[in-house]
C-alpha cells in the first residue's frame, strides 16, 4: 500500500476499522510521519469543528500513530491543539482528552515539561485537558522518567500560587494525582483546599486522602502503577475496539457516531455544564460525563 492509498483510507470516518492502512502506515513510518504531522497542524489551525460528511478522521489516527512513533515533532502540535480555549479540543477529539491525551503527552514530550505545565496553569485551557496534563506528570514519575520530588515541589507551587483560587475541576484532579504519589509533603495544602471549599467532594473527599495515607506509601505507589497505562504503543490495539467501528451496531442503530471513539452521536448531545440526565442534580461533566 503506497502513501496515497494510506491517506485515502485514513482520511475520513468509516464504520470498518482501517487496520491494513494503519499497519501499512506503521511499516512506512518515515514516509508517513510528515503527512500525519500536516494533518495535526491543519486541525490545530482550524477555526471551527468540521461539520460535514464523511467526517474527517486523519487527525485522530495521527494522534495515535505519532504517539506510537514517539515523534517529538508532534509535541508542539498537541500543545497548540489542546490549548485551545473552551470545549474546542473535546469537540474535535472527544474521549481522547479524558482517556489517552496524558499517554500521548508522555510519549512525545521528552524532557521538556514546560509546555505541559503551561497548560496546567492556564485557566483558559479546558479543565479536562489540564487534568490530563497533571496525569501525564504523575505517569512520568511512576514509570521512572521523572523524580517524584520534582513533581511534588511543582504541585506545591500549584497549591500556593499557580492555580486560580476558585472551585474548579483542576483542584479535584490535582488532589487525585497527589494521592497517586502519596502526598505526605502536601497534606497541609490539601486540607486548606478542602477548608476553602474548592473541591467537589463527589470526585474526592478528605477521607479518601486520609485513607491513602493510612495505607502507606508503598501501597499507594504500587496501586497507582497498576492502574495507570503507559505511553501509546499499538495504535491497532488502541483504536480497533472503538464502538464506531462496529458495522453491525450501526446497521441497527441507524446512526454512526463520528467523534473520537464514536461514543457520542451528534444529536441529543448533553452539554458538559447541563444537568446530568441520571438525575443526580450535578452538572453532567461532574457526574456521568466525567
Amino acid at each position: 500500500m503506497n502513501l496515497n492509498d494510506i491517506k485515502d483510507q485514513l482520511a475520513f470516518f468509516s464504520s470498518r476499522f482501517p487496520k491494513a492502512a494503519i499497519q501499512a502506515a506503521i511499516t512506512q513510518r518515515e514516509a508517513v510521519t510528515p503527512m500525519l504531522l500536516e494533518a495535526l497542524e491543519a486541525m490545530a489551525n482550524a477555526p471551527e469543528i468540521p461539520n460535514r460528511e464523511p467526517y474527517p478522521m486523519l487527525h485522530m489516527y495521527a494522534l495515535y500513530l505519532l504517539a506510537q512513533f514517539r515523534e517529538p515533532a508532534a509535541y508542539p502540535l498537541l500543545v497548540r491543539l489542546f490549548s485551545m480555549p473552551g470545549d474546542f479540543a473535546l469537540d474535535l477529539t472527544g474521549d481522547i482528552v479524558t482517556e489517552d491525551l496524558d499517554r500521548m503527552l508522555v510519549a512525545v514530550c521528552g524532557e521538556d515539561l514546560d509546555p505541559i505545565k503551561a497548560m496546567i496553569e492556564n485557566p483558559e485551557v479546558n479543565e479536562y485537558v489540564r487534568s490530563a496534563c497533571l496525569h501525564a506528570l504523575v505517569t512520568l514519575v511512576l514509570q521512572g522518567d521523572l523524580a517524584r520530588e520534582e513533581v511534588i515541589d511543582y504541585f506545591r507551587d500549584l497549591f500556593h500560587h499557580k492555580l486560580e483560587r476558585e472551585p474548579n475541576f483542576i483542584w479535584d484532579a490535582l488532589i487525585i494525582n497527589c494521592c497517586d504519589l502519596y502526598p505526605e509533603e502536601l497534606l497541609t495544602e490539601i486540607e486548606r483546599v478542602f477548608a476553602d471549599d474548592l473541591v467537589d467532594q463527589f470526585m474526592i473527599r478528605l477521607e479518601d486522602v486520609q485513607q491513602v495515607m493510612a495505607d502507606g506509601k508503598m501501597n499507594a505507589l504500587r496501586e497507582a502503577r497498576q492502574r495507570r497505562r503507559g505511553p501509546i504503543k499499538d495504535t491497532v490495539a488502541e483504536m480497533s475496539g472503538w464502538g464506531c467501528f462496529n458495522e453491525d451496531r450501526h446497521k441497527h442503530a441507524g446512526t454512526a457516531a463520528k467523534t473520537a471513539g464514536g461514543a457520542q452521536a451528534k444529536q441529543q448531545k448533553v452539554g458538559r455544564n447541563d444537568p446530568c440526565p441520571c438525575g443526580s442534580g450535578k452538572k453532567y461533566k461532574k457526574c456521568c460525563g466525567g
